[in-house]
């Protein structure tokens, strides 16, 4: 089992983004999707400093070099600043269920980018095993292009906007997997990894925020408890316990195969979608669930 634990722990993180996706879009809907990406990332990075803080009773991690800061601020900017705004609006837009479709692109530009930068070769099993995870994942989100829920009836331009906000996001979080991985050589522990990458991408949105008075002007929103409530559960499953939990997934595994079991967040988040914004998944969408099981049993039997 412990010789599986990238893959576990990349599923645990599949989970819990699922979740969260769905509450950060609930939060974002009732402000802005910038707002809230706004709010997430100091509050997560807070959380992660806190925990090393009292597991390792130093203030700050010691040993990470300039090129690690280099690697994991741009991987933090990218996925986290840059690509999860992007998402949220996606999920504002289309709905998660729909946004999510998008995510599935990102093992493949993982795969295609870890080959070259990392070595990364993947096997016959390992591409197989993405490829299903993949087709199951398409399945799922397909199984009901028209909405259901407070997704019906999406305009045919909003939903290709919205479609085309979560592409940029998958192609945003690949690069980023690539160069976590990069950030991490020896034994650089994940909780540290996570820390230095959750504070580089703070100062990236903060950096974008001085030029947005039109969203500092938002802050007030965050008091209220319909933004709050979801916003703070999301951010413990997020940009907390999922950041950590996903960048020590792909330090234990090979990138391509990290990504393609973070990237099921497609078919987790299906039942808080059902059961947040009554977007009820059809038979056609569980048997896609059922296609990407298989595909992360031979991900694990390889």
């Amino acid at each position: 089992m412990l010789s599986h634990l990238g893959e576990l722990l990349a599923l645990s993180t599949a989970l819990m983004w699922g979740f969260g996706a769905t509450l950060f879009g609930l939060a974002s809907s009732r402000s802005s999707a910038i707002l809230v990406n706004a709010f997430r990332l100091p509050a997560g990075a807070t959380l992660l400093w806190l925990t090393w803080v009292i597991t390792t009773g130093t203030v700050w991690p010691e040993g990470i070099s300039w090129r690690q800061h280099m690697w994991l601020g741009l991987s933090g900017t990218l996925g986290l600043a840059i690509g999860d705004s992007f998402y949220y609006k996606g999920i504002m837009l289309a709905g998660p269920r729909r946004a999510s479709l998008m995510l599935a692109a990102t093992p493949v530009v993982a795969a295609l980018t870890a080959w070259p930068v990392l070595g990364e070769r993947l096997g016959t099993m390992a591409v197989t095993g993405i490829a299903v995870v993949i087709g199951g994942i398409l399945l799922a989100v397909l199984g009901r292009d028209d909405g259901t829920g407070d997704h019906r009836g999406v305009p045919r331009e909003v939903l290709v906007r919205g479609l085309g906000a979560a592409l940029v996001c998958a192609v945003c979080s690949a690069v980023g997997n690539v160069l976590a991985k990069l950030g991490m050589p020896g034994e650089t522990p994940p909780l540290a990894a996570a820390l230095v990458r959750g504070l580089w991408a703070t100062l990236a949105m903060g950096l974008f925020l001085l030029g947005r008075r039109d969203i500092v002007s938002q802050l007030p929103r965050l008091r209220d408890p319909r933004v709050l409530k979801p916003a703070g559960v999301a951010v413990v499953l997020g940009p907390f316990l999922g950041m950590w939990a996903a960048i020590a997934a792909l330090k234990l595994t090979e990138t391509g195969v990290a990504s393609a079991l973070l990237n099921t967040v497609p078919i987790t988040v299906l039942l808080p979608a059902w059961l947040i914004h009554r977007d009820r998944p059809s038979p056609t969408a569980l048997l896609g669930v059922a296609v990407a099981v298989g595909g992360g049993a031979l991900l694990f039997l390889r």
